[in-house]
């Protein structure tokens, strides 16, 4: 379960700060992965000794395989140890395996307190989880390892637990702007990135002001959109050329160009 761009393996910092709506073959895949780690770490056992344990497999090896290189590389990053980790995938099997992503939101509410725990901690959330406060859509992102998340009501923005997320590219962009995004920041610094990718989602969906968007003419699936964008966004840069530094008007000046002429080969 690795992101990938169009053609190539994306970047350990650009995987961090992405996620993709999980595909058809998602869960199926993760069960297969689960069910294999687990009866190595059984020993070999089928059947219901090999069922008996939830927790599942504790190696650094068997847990990416399931959970994927994305989680793992944030739960080493976030001080998540394998115990955990092993937890919060024996809690995603057993919603994977019993429908409860059909409602998330009473399947978290089935929780032991450890198992919501360990939810709380691969998500790096600050505080316990209250599932009586969170939506289905906050409640299903729980449920799904880092690097995948759901957007149910399609506003650009990705509840998970009671926090608010979002990332660029959008999943929905089409593929050759994820493949021009990758590659314009491949080499650069996670501050920059970050803050291009924040310009680029905004000028998309809008500002988040009042838990509702500001009103945006362009559209997340659409290319002729984020091509605008950057012509916008070059423009805006001559008319304040004057007000910024010049470190930064270059900075910018050489990223939106270079944006802008991998866009237009797509």
């Amino acid at each position: 379960m690795d992101i990938r761009a169009v053609g190539q393996p994306i970047t350990a910092s650009q995987r961090h700060s992405y996620a993709e709506t999980p595909g058809s073959s998602f869960y199926q895949t993760f069960q297969s992965a689960f069910a294999a780690a687990k009866v190595v770490a059984d020993g070999g056992a089928t059947g219901p000794q090999a069922a008996a344990g939830q927790a599942g497999p504790t190696s650094s090896e068997a847990l990416e395989a399931i959970l994927g290189r994305t989680h793992a590389e944030l739960s080493a990053l976030r001080g998540v140890g394998a115990d955990s980790q092993a937890v919060y995938a024996g809690v995603l099997s057993k919603a994977y395996g019993s429908g409860g992503m059909d409602n998330a939101h009473q399947f978290l509410s089935s929780l032991s307190a450890e198992e919501l725990e360990a939810v709380r901690r691969n998500h790096c959330l600050a505080e316990p989880i209250n599932v009586a406060a969170i939506s289905e859509e906050g409640a299903r992102n729980l449920l799904l390892p880092e690097g995948f998340s759901v957007d149910l009501n399609g506003d650009g923005f990705e509840e998970v637990g009671a926090a608010l997320t979002a990332h660029f590219p959008p999943d929905n962009a089409p593929a050759a702007v994820r493949e021009a995004w990758f590659q314009a920041t491949a080499a650069m610094p996670d501050g920059d990135a970050m803050t291009y990718g924040l310009m680029m989602h905004g000028a998309v969906y809008g500002l988040r002001i009042n838990g509702h968007n500001t009103p945006s003419p362009y559209k997340a699936d659409e290319m002729n959109s984020y091509r605008q964008i950057v012509s916008n966004f070059l423009a805006a840069l001559e008319a304040q050329r004057g007000l910024i530094s010049s470190e930064q008007y270059a900075r910018d000046k050489d990223f939106f160009t270079r944006l802008g002429a991998l866009l237009a080969q797509g």
